[in-house]
């Protein structure tokens, strides 16, 4: 009996310690802003591929002393708002930290200088975002040109994109824990972010002497390789830089049809993928996985949707760790997204507090938007999507707009600014993601646009209202 007790004990102060090492803390501290309130909004998702799981913390304070307690189940990256002047508390340096479950961080702003590169960070956790600073810090101060970087031709941004990588290489390679994780990821995030903008101007202004920057900066180099990492591809690369690097690579045969490829030609796509990552199988199945979820969320359960998961079961591995991601997307789009099935019928609040059904709208196609405050392609959206509103004027159609965010007053402030003024205006009570609304529609970015009929049924995403106004009005249209 004793023996029993003692393994009991023994297993439950295990369970206690490894429940403590998820135990993540963030002590943030802005100096001589005593006399003013700071807000900070810091979003975590869970790090896992395939996943929209966030929580999200927010605090107001006078003191300028916040502090940030949670349950971290794996790795993540971080991103911190602010309302203070830069809106973003880690630039200028990275958008985003990389933190760890158990890491206890401590960070002090003074004079009124945010971002990375000016703070003090201390703490467990803090080597990696000391690397990533100082490596920040040699890259600022070593830029070539002086020019803004929006007069900066081609050439000048390849040049500095070429410097920035040899400093990013010459300063991890010296480091003695190059090749720990967390170094390892700290690298693959400073790579990524110093490759998006120059890969995404190639892909857009293409011409033969981009190609050649490209070939002499990129592909000889092989600048791309840090990214090609098994340890990092669910963090860095593979959201912007790697489908990038894969148009520029096989643009003879992409030819003009580069703007969304990966999503009008997924089966392609595939094929350029596993050619390109054939001896890379970690990145060809992260690739492959994380596209075929993208389309089945742009398209549900449409015909695209179908072939790009049939091409996915005839090329991908069961054992790849994405593949139980994939199936289990498509199942829910079989049996719950699909065209003609009931939508959540939901119950939100109006500005007045006036409460509103699915079933109130019957007899109406019905247009969702759903949006947060400090949305930019939220904010984007609406002077289109305002005149697309105003000439479907008819008491037939609904436009519905419905707000996640966690503060009733932050939600008030938005509308007419990331919101269309003139649309119902709904808001999910403050439990942003979690909210069965977004977790039925599978809401995974923002803005989005989901239509029902008259009956209350899916119809589907419609075409963008940005891209393709005449397109989304037509498919309106056609649900009258």
């Amino acid at each position: 009996m004793k023996k029993i007790l003692l393994i009991t004990f023994l297993y439950l102060l295990i369970l206690q310690f490894s429940s403590a090492q998820k135990r993540t803390i963030l002590n943030i501290k802005f100096e001589n802003f005593k006399d003013s309130i700071i807000r900070l909004s810091a979003p975590v998702p869970d790090g896992k591929f395939a996943s929209n799981s966030v929580n999200e913390y927010v605090s107001e304070r006078k003191d300028g002393n916040f502090h940030f307690d949670f349950v971290l189940e794996q790795t993540t990256k971080l991103c911190i708002y602010t309302s203070s002047r830069n809106g973003l508390l880690f630039v200028p340096g990275t958008f985003t930290i990389i933190i760890n479950p158990g890491d206890s961080l401590n960070f002090t702003l003074h004079d009124d200088k945010e971002g990375l590169i000016n703070m003090e960070i201390s703490g467990r956790g803090a080597e990696k975002l000391l690397m990533a600073k100082e490596v920040t810090k040699k890259m600022y101060s070593s830029y070539l040109s002086k020019k803004p970087y929006h007069k900066q031709n081609i050439t000048e941004r390849y040049l500095e994109v070429d410097r920035t990588l040899d400093i990013i290489d010459s300063m991890f390679n010296s480091n003695p824990k190059k090749e720990t994780r967390d170094f390892r990821l700290a690298k693959a995030q400073l790579v990524d972010q110093t490759l998006d903008a120059i890969l995404s101007q190639s892909v857009e202004q293409y011409d033969d002497s981009v190609g050649s920057l490209f070939e002499k900066f990129i592909l000889r180099k092989k600048r791309i390789n840090p990214l090609l990492d098994s340890l990092t591809i669910n963090y860095f690369g593979g959201f912007h830089v790697l489908p990038d690097y894969i148009y520029l690579s096989n643009r003879d045969q992409l030819g003009e049809r580069y703007d969304l490829f990966r999503y009008n030609y997924p089966l392609e796509y595939g094929t350029l993928v596993q050619k390109q990552f054939a001896n890379n199988p970690v990145v060809k199945d992260y690739l492959l996985s994380d596209n075929t979820i993208a389309i089945f969320r742009e398209n549900w359960y449409s015909q695209i949707s179908k072939d790009a998961y049939k091409y996915y079961l005839a090329t991908a591995k069961r054992d790849n760790p994405y593949f139980q991601d994939v199936a289990m997307e498509f199942k829910l789009l079989k049996d719950v997204l699909k065209r003609g099935s009931p939508f959540y019928n939901f119950n939100l609040p109006d500005t007045s507090g006036v409460y509103h059904s699915l079933k109130d709208l019957k007899g109406k196609v019905v247009i969702l938007d759903f949006w947060f405050n400090g949305c930019g392609a939220c904010k984007t959206l609406v002077p289109e999507l305002s005149k697309i509103e105003r000439s479907l004027e008819s008491d037939q159609v609904q436009f519905v707009s419905i707000n996640v965010d966690k503060n009733k007053m932050i939600w008030k402030r938005g509308i007419g600014v990331y919101s269309v003024a003139g649309s119902l205006q709904l808001y999910t009570e403050g439990r942003r993601y979690d909210h069965p609304i977004i977790t039925f529609a599978k809401i995974k970015a923002f803005p989005t646009l989901i239509v029902l009929d008259k009956e209350g049924s899916i119809v589907g995403i419609p075409p963008h209202p940005f891209k393709d106004p005449d397109g989304f009005k037509s498919y309106i249209k056609n649900c009258l």
